[in-house]
């Protein structure tokens, strides 16, 4: 069923009818085959949207980890709830997706583990509202790598990368201010 979706161009129609076939059968297979769909439906802008959200949401970092990396069908909503309530691993994959909005990054960065935040940071398709950047510097304040990745923003606000550059160790600063000659 699933070479059948990928091979063609169907109507949403269509889409919704392989999606009730996938949709039962995902839920009898076994965790590889589960893993095996995962990674084909990621990628397909057509796959039924039901059975992403469903793969998504998964507690195997198997099956949800390319569901929410790469799949462009997921719903901001979709992206905010998993952030609220999975694993970090989940996190990691949604903050290494293509694009993340900034509604997602707030969340990225106030559950993240060290890990999430400094990938999610350094993700130039990631996108932060104004607190999201200043929950980063308060985070950074202890941490040289996040706050290094936090400067090399081309998106950070020029009063917060102030705040940041305030904030750093010498070291920090040095290395930000070598990077940004023009800000003192």
């Amino acid at each position: 069923a699933t070479d059948l979706l990928i091979a063609g161009q169907y109507s949403d129609d269509q889409i919704w009818v392989f999606g009730e076939v996938i949709g039962r059968l995902a839920g009898e297979i076994e965790h590889a085959s589960r893993v095996q769909l995962a990674k084909r439906l990621a990628s397909i802008d057509q796959a039924p949207t039901r059975i992403l959200d469903e793969l998504a949401f998964d507690d195997s970092i198997e099956i949800a980890g390319p569901i929410l990396q790469q799949s462009q069908s997921l719903t901001t909503d979709i992206l905010i709830e998993n952030a609220r309530s999975k694993s970090q691993q989940h996190l990691l994959a949604i903050s290494n997706r293509k694009s993340v909005p900034s509604e997602v990054t707030d969340i990225l960065v106030v559950r993240g583990d060290r890990g999430v935040v400094n990938a999610v940071t350094k993700n130039s398709g990631a996108a932060f509202s104004d607190p999201g950047f200043l929950h980063l510097v308060r985070r950074s304040e202890n941490d040289s790598i996040l706050a290094v990745n936090l400067g090399r923003r081309t998106d950070i606000p020029r009063h917060i990368f102030q705040q940041l550059i305030a904030k750093a160790s010498d070291e920090v600063k040095q290395k930000l201010q070598s990077e940004h000659p023009k800000v003192k």
